[in-house]
């Protein structure tokens, strides 16, 4: 009885979105909020001026696959801040959180800058990032 309670407390105050994960290995009974997560970086040189960066490849190294960031929306505020990966790429990453390099090539001098961010998805309700850097630098 208490969980029909608790399922048609959630419908009335946040529609039916946000209370179910509709993954079949996940926990059904997980409630969730609609709203939309990224994770993104930025390129800085060792002063703290931004660097403008070519080919950033995103790997996941638990699987070794390239990652894409999907559904990403431009703001259009912030031409430095590059989107590696948001909730439309959960199923790119465990529940507990895989370890992602994420590389990118100076434009100016083809120099290039890695960094390893450790970031969860999976049933989670939404991507996270556990660990790594916000800024980038090149060294």
């Amino acid at each position: 009885m208490l969980k029909k309670i608790t399922f048609l407390l959630c419908l009335t105050t946040t529609g039916f979105t946000a209370c179910t994960n509709k993954k079949n290995s996940c926990d059904a009974s997980q409630m969730c909020t609609e709203e939309f997560r990224s994770i993104s970086v930025r390129f800085q040189d060792k002063a703290g001026s931004t660097v403008a960066v070519k080919d950033i490849v995103v790997t996941n190294l638990r699987t070794n696959t390239a990652i894409v960031a999907k559904g990403v929306i431009d703001p259009g505020f912030s031409p430095d801040l590059h989107t590696i990966a948001t909730d439309s790429n959960k199923s790119d990453f465990s529940a507990e959180g895989d370890n992602v390099k994420v590389t990118a090539t100076s434009v100016a001098d083809s120099k290039t800058a890695t960094a390893t961010l450790k970031i969860s998805g999976g049933c989670n309700c939404h991507i996270s990032k556990l660990s790594g850097p916000e800024i980038i630098v090149f060294e």
